[in-house]
């Protein structure tokens, strides 16, 4: 809020993060880590099977946590 910012984007954050970004009048998006970090690595998993020609696969489980 002291940036003059009017949206912030992260993995996760606290709940009292939800009331401090109303109050501020910030959007706030809490993607979460399984769904912001897995798409870093099958994007890797992608460029190595192009590069170097690694089948891959991906198994979708999140946890839930």
């Amino acid at each position: 809020m002291e940036a003059g910012l009017d949206a912030f984007v992260t993995g996760e954050g606290a709940h009292h993060n939800f009331f401090d970004a109303e109050e501020g009048g910030i959007n706030l998006f809490l993607g979460g880590h399984y769904a912001t970090e897995t798409w870093g690595v099958r994007a890797l998993a992608e460029h190595l099977e192009v590069r170097f020609g690694l089948p891959w696969s991906w198994i979708d489980h999140p946890t839930g946590l």
